[in-house]
């Protein structure tokens, strides 16, 4: 039960600290930020897929 408090904990004060960081980035840099999520997310994806598969 605790691990899952820590857990909670760690992405409320992730997601603070993103939101804080964020306004201060400028637009280049932003565009990147998002295109290195999505691209993770896509490989991450690609992965799974395969996993599954083999």
């Amino acid at each position: 039960m605790p691990k899952y408090i820590l857990i909670g904990l760690i992405i409320i004060i992730g997601l603070f600290l993103i939101m804080n960081f964020w306004s201060k980035l400028d637009e280049k840099t932003r565009n990147k930020s998002i295109a290195a999520i999505f691209g993770i997310i896509m490989v991450g994806f690609i992965i799974l897929i395969a996993l599954l598969i083999f």
